[in-house]
């Protein structure tokens, strides 16, 4: 059998897949630094047996060229983004994925944009590195020499009021979506002293109250909430489920988080409220077009944080991810039924054939 493979894989558990496979294909970021474009993906597909992807396109027509796949494994928690299922399906073709694999990186990093944004770390930082808060001598009488504080020539640019931030404790933080990541955002805002409410039509109040999160409905999040943070999938019903009214509910005081997709908000809309401070900011690591064209009016904004989509860019997660798909295709081959399954039908047909 041939497994062809597009993504970072451990070593110890290449080692572990050589026992089952004949020839094991590595392509794509690992070899070329890039993801392999359609023609280039048809014509590694077509002769192998097992597939370990991430970011790939793998459509109806590449499915079609394939003769001999059984089996697709993603390390995406979401692998419906890049790669046809109802097609896979369709020819019988089982495909893995691996859940809650960036859930611990994704939190973390969205708490990391919410203190960037709020403490103007990020704004700091810009400011020191392009020489707007430097100068020859920094010290200025009135101040104890162990106890220097940043003062420039310009008392009003004296960063310790200019950019003033606020603190997290006691602070409402909403969450909607509380998922795999929603959940561990919570569990980090909960040990920050933060008062977390969220919005999920999927999720008990039993299970909330467990983690310290109490459910409200999503026009009372937007209302009372100092922080709102967005953790919903991508899917038809929630295209654009942020928009212009959602957002003016927000308190003048408000921030933005959104570290899941750009789809789920309307940029436009998110753009006038932050451009006429009817909030006080945002930070965003996802938007409608990636990447942002120089053009974009986001990019003169000064009351916001901006990352190229990196909150689940961690070696962890690779890691996590590696270990999962490894330990699906190992009990797919030794007639196990793998864990983490996308479309179990293909798995109970062949169970009912006798």
């Amino acid at each position: 059998m041939k497994l062809l493979v597009t993504t970072f894989i451990k070593g110890e558990d290449l080692e572990k897949l050589k026992k089952y496979f004949d020839e094991i294909r590595i392509r794509g970021l690992p070899r070329i630094s890039r993801v392999l474009e359609p023609e280039e993906l048809i014509q590694e597909i077509h002769d192998i047996d097992m597939f370990i992807v991430e970011f790939e396109e793998i459509t109806e027509e590449a499915l079609t060229r394939s003769k001999q796949l059984k089996l697709i494994a993603s390390v995406r928690a979401g692998p419906q983004a890049n790669i046809d299922i109802e097609a896979a399906t369709r020819r019988g073709i089982l495909v893995l994925y691996s859940p809650s694999r960036s859930s611990d990186v994704v939190a973390d990093f969205t708490i990391g944009l919410l203190l960037a944004a709020t403490r103007y770390i990020a704004k700091g930082h810009f400011l020191v590195k392009t020489f707007q808060l430097t100068e020859v001598n920094p010290r200025r009488p009135g101040f104890a020499p162990r106890d220097i504080v940043w003062v420039t020539n310009n008392p009003e640019n004296f960063p310790y009021l200019k950019l003033k931030g606020i603190g997290l404790t006691g602070k409402a933080l909403g969450i909607l979506g509380l998922g795999a990541i929603g959940q561990e955002v919570a569990l980090r805002a909960v040990a920050f002293k933060m008062n977390v409410i969220a919005h999920d039509p999927y999720v008990s109040r039993e299970n909330a109250e467990r983690i310290g999160v109490r459910l409200v409905d999503k026009d009372t999040l937007f209302r009372q909430a100092d922080f709102v943070s967005i953790h919903v999938k991508v899917e038809p019903k929630t295209l654009a489920l942020v928009g212009k009214r959602e957002l003016e509910l927000m308190k003048p005081t408000a921030f933005f988080i959104n570290t899941a997709r750009g789809a789920i908000v309307d940029q436009k809309a998110l753009y006038r409220v932050l451009k006429e401070r009817r909030i006080a900011g945002a930070a965003l690591d996802v938007f409608e077009n990636e990447p942002l064209k120089p053009s974009d009016p986001l990019l003169d904004l000064d009351n916001v944080v901006l990352t190229p989509h990196i909150a689940g860019a961690c070696y962890d997660n690779y890691e996590k991810a590696s270990s999962i798909v490894t330990r699906g295709i190992e009990d797919y081959l030794k007639g196990v039924r793998p864990q983490h399954v996308v479309n179990p039908d293909v798995v109970d047909k062949k169970e009912d054939t006798p």
